[in-house]
């Protein structure tokens, strides 16, 4: 995994922990001592932090370290829809029409 995605994945399973927790970004910033522009970065993989950040993170959410590091289901989903892109990009329109087919068939 290369550094931005890890950046990304990172900071969306904040957000998602802090907005579990019932917390907006100032709040969250508040009980760090951060700015809350700097969660902002975090959480959209735009800036990382420190590791006595992380940690702080990780005590005001109520959470692990390693916590905060679990997004493998996020990155099973990401392979498994590249994997769904390279099929479809060597389909031809028979079979994007039937795929389609099948796709609304299991959502609608």
């Amino acid at each position: 995994m290369d550094d931005t995605k890890l950046k990304q994945y990172f900071g969306a399973r904040i957000k998602e922990i802090r907005e579990s927790r019932g917390l907006n970004q100032e709040q969250l910033a508040e009980l760090v001592n951060m700015e809350s522009r700097h969660i902002s970065r975090i959480e959209t993989g735009k800036s990382f932090t420190t590791l006595e950040n992380i940690s702080k993170i990780a005590i005001a959410l109520g959470v692990s370290i390693d916590s905060l590091f679990s997004f493998q289901h996020k990155v099973e989903r990401e392979n498994l829809k590249e994997e769904i892109k390279k099929y479809l990009n060597h389909a031809d329109k028979n079979k994007l029409e039937l795929i389609l087919k099948l796709l609304k068939a299991v959502f609608d």
